[in-house]
Order: C-alpha cells, then sequence, then structure tokens
C-alpha cells in the first residue's frame, strides 16, 4: 500500500506512520506549516505540506499515485470556535474523502470518535444511537458527529469504500492532551485519585490504534464503522503510576470519594467550567470516564479484523512518560 494520512505528526498519526513503514509500507503524510516533521522525515514518509481546510482541489494533486487514505487531522478540545472547529473537523473531512475519490483511491479509513456516542451510561457499541444531546461546550463530539455522516455521504455518491474508527481517548508518546495533563498532576506532592482508581476506563495507547488502522486498511471494507476504545483493561491508578515511573517520580495519592468528585464535577459543569486545560469537555464527562467502567467494548473489530493490540499499557505507559520527560514537559 501506498497510504496517505493527514495529521501525519500529530499523535495517532505519527504512531500510524511509523506502524505503516515498519511494516513495508509506503507513507505520504500531510502536515501544516510549522509542524514538526523530524521523527516522519527520519521514518523515510514522503512530506507534503498543506492544509485539509483548503479544499478538495487543492488535495487531489497531492495524493496522485497513493493507494489509500487515512484521515486523522482534527482539532481536539483547544477552545476554537464553532466555525474553526468545523472548518478543520467536517469541512475538512469532506476535502479529504472528495480528493480521495478524484485522486482515485481505493479505499479511505476516516478516524472518528467514541464520543459521537454522548453520554453513555451502559455498554455501548456500533449498534448504539448516535443521536443523544451533547453538551453545547462540546463542539468536538459535535462535529465528530457531522463528520461521519459527510464520510458516508461522499462514500454513496462517489462509491468510494470508507471504513469509519471510532477510537477513545489516546495516549502515548507526542501525546499534548491527555498525556501532558496528567504529568501536570504528578508534579503535586499529592496527586489526587478520582474514586478507587481500580475501575476499567476509555482509554487506548495510539500504537494500538496504529494496529486497528492498518488492519482496517488492509481489509478494505465499505460501509463499515468499528469502534477502537477498549485495547487492553487500563485502570486510572496503572495511568499514573505508569507514566510518574517514565518520569522518574512516584505517585502519592490522595484518595478522593467518588459521590463528592460527581456531585463537585455536575455543579462545575451546570456553571459552564471545563476539564482544566481541555476547553469544551464538561468535568461531569471527565468524572465519569475517571471513575466509571470502559462502556466501548470494542468486539467486533476483534471478531471482524482479528485485532490483537501488540502493546501492553505496562510498557507503553512508562515510554509515554520518558517522552515526557525527554520533552521536558514533565
Amino acid at each position: 500500500m501506498r497510504v496517505f494520512v493527514t495529521g501525519g505528526s500529530g499523535l495517532l498519526g505519527s504512531h500510524l506512520a511509523a506502524h505503516l513503514v515498519h511494516r513495508g509500507h509506503d507513507v505520504v503524510t500531510l502536515h501544516r506549516e510549522g509542524s514538526d516533521t523530524r521523527l516522519l522525515a527520519g521514518l523515510g514518509c514522503e512530506l507534503v505540506r498543506g492544509d485539509v481546510s483548503a479544499g478538495a482541489d487543492a488535495l487531489v494533486p497531492l495524493m496522485r499515485g497513493c493507494t489509500h487514505v487515512v484521515h486523522a487531522a482534527a482539532l481536539v478540545y483547544r477552545g476554537e470556535s464553532w466555525l474553526e472547529v468545523r472548518a478543520v473537523n467536517v469541512d475538512g473531512t469532506r476535502s479529504v474523502l472528495e480528493a480521495a475519490a478524484a485522486a482515485g483511491i481505493r479505499h479511505a479509513v476516516h478516524v472518528s470518535s467514541v464520543t459521537v456516542y454522548g453520554t453513555v451510561s451502559a455498554e455501548t457499541d456500533e449498534a448504539s444511537p448516535t443521536d443523544s444531546p451533547l453538551a453545547t461546550s462540546n463542539l468536538y463530539a459535535r462535529s465528530k458527529r457531522e463528520a461521519e455522516t459527510v464520510a458516508r455521504s461522499v462514500e454513496a455518491k462517489h462509491s468510494l469504500p470508507i471504513t469509519v474508527l471510532r477510537p477513545s481517548g489516546a495516549y502515548g508518546e507526542r501525546d499534548r492532551l491527555t498525556a501532558t495533563r496528567v504529568a501536570r498532576m504528578l508534579r503535586y506532592p499529592l496527586t489526587p485519585l478520582l474514586g478507587s482508581g481500580r475501575n476499567t476506563i476509555p482509554l487506548v495507547y495510539a500504537g494500538n490504534v496504529a494496529e486497528a488502522i492498518r488492519l482496517a486498511l488492509e481489509a478494505e471494507r465499505g460501509a463499515t464503522t468499528y469502534d477502537v476504545g477498549l485495547d487492553r483493561p487500563l485502570t486510572q491508578r496503572m495511568l499514573l503510576e505508569g507514566i510518574a515511573q517514565g518520569m522518574g517520580r512516584s505517585a502519592t495519592f490522595l484518595p478522593l470519594p467518588a459521590g463528592i468528585v460527581r456531585a463537585a464535577a455536575d455543579l462545575l459543569g451546570v456553571l459552564g467550567v471545563s476539564a482544566p486545560g481541555v476547553d469544551g469537555l464538561p468535568l461531569g464527562r471527565v468524572a465519569r470516564l475517571a471513575m466509571d467502567e470502559n462502556p466501548y467494548r470494542s468486539r467486533r473489530i476483534r471478531q471482524e479484523l482479528g485485532w490483537d493490540p501488540p502493546h501492553r499499557h505496562e510498557d507503553a505507559l512508562v515510554r509515554t512518560g520518558e517522552w515526557l520527560r525527554e520533552e521536558s514537559v514533565a
């Protein structure tokens, strides 16, 4: 395969590029002006400069000669306005997939998110509805729902087979969202532990998502959606202890009762307070993600594509912590 990857310098895109190159595939990565492309260049990827917001006509020449496309570029909880988020996450999706159809791409993978399900209180899978109310501030989830509708409309219009993957939150080396916020928590003498810390949280390692994307690319199944919300069981305590180990620190926990955390998060959510450093992500959702069991079991991709996540959290968390320390994030 010769794979065109948007968002190649980001968390998922960079792990995917490395994984595909390791498996012997050619990779072309799209990056914006000013992006750090040193890793991609070192892997031997072909680097092309552009922007998913530039429109399909600008992207078609960049995709010529590729056989597959992975659209992983997105704005994630960074405080932009709806117009800015929509321009990248929705209109950008349309541009990438329209360009893929015009460039003769055989198959495309659109990276969505489990946030399309909204707030869930029970086990959730690909048959679950994606029309529940969303917090008005949750622009990311709203944009991902709209982007999936766009993807399916392009698929129907151009007969371009598209697989949609819905990962849960991801972490790993080059993670400047989740891992950096964990690192900041670990700087304090006492690290808050929400509830028992023993529940399985919906967080996946980016390298395991990369394997899921590779399998989807090779299967070339159109009109198909897969959750990638659970690679291996990961608890809140494991997350904190593993990253702390990689950072060369030890975590001393301050247990916070689950009931108090939920009540405080709901109250602050009513007042419009978002999670620290993550604009638009309601505190109530953060509390549920941290203290409830992971509802995204991801059975379908295991059964149909044979997804067997190759990376253990015990190792991946330490590598992530080491990267944080090397980058002086920690």
